[in-house]
């Protein structure tokens, strides 16, 4: 009995050490320009504390938010301009695409805040995921 509960403890401690080692306290941002919004708010802030992030966060989700609302808008501008019978299809189906992101974006970044199981940085990973969806979402409007 005792040498199973030996085994165990050592397997327990072995699997919560292998889980706290791959989630860093600080991501390593050297030269890893893809590495998304948490990492530049990371540069951003330097050395101050973990919590000087929120307001860099909130920043760069109000300029993500504002730069894709004016590329939906030029969008749906551009698709009111072409004389097709198809043009009022295409128009409810931009709409239905962007409720659609806005759905999928919303359950993504609570799921990947809720991946941190309670940890203190799991606001600051739904936070950074939102921002890196809206920016993708920009690019797909834009391009």
């Amino acid at each position: 009995m005792n040498k199973l509960i030996s085994v165990v403890v050592v397997a327990t401690s072995f699997a919560v050490g292998t889980a706290f080692a791959q989630v860093p306290a600080k991501p390593d941002v050297a030269g890893d320009d893809q590495a998304g919004v948490l990492n530049e708010c990371y540069k951003i802030v330097g050395v101050q504390p973990r919590t000087a992030l929120q307001p860099c966060l909130e920043r760069m989700t109000r300029e993500a938010t504002s730069q894709m609302n004016i590329a939906y808008k030029k969008m749906e501008a551009d698709t009111k301009a072409i004389d097709s019978s198809a043009t009022a299809k295409a128009l409810t189906s931009l709409l239905a695409s962007q409720k659609a992101f806005e759905k999928f974006k919303d359950a993504q970044c609570q799921w990947e805040g809720d991946a941190s199981m309670g940890g203190s940085g799991s606001g600051d990973a739904a936070s950074s995921c939102k921002v890196d969806l809206i920016r993708w979402r920009t690019k797909q409007l834009s391009d």
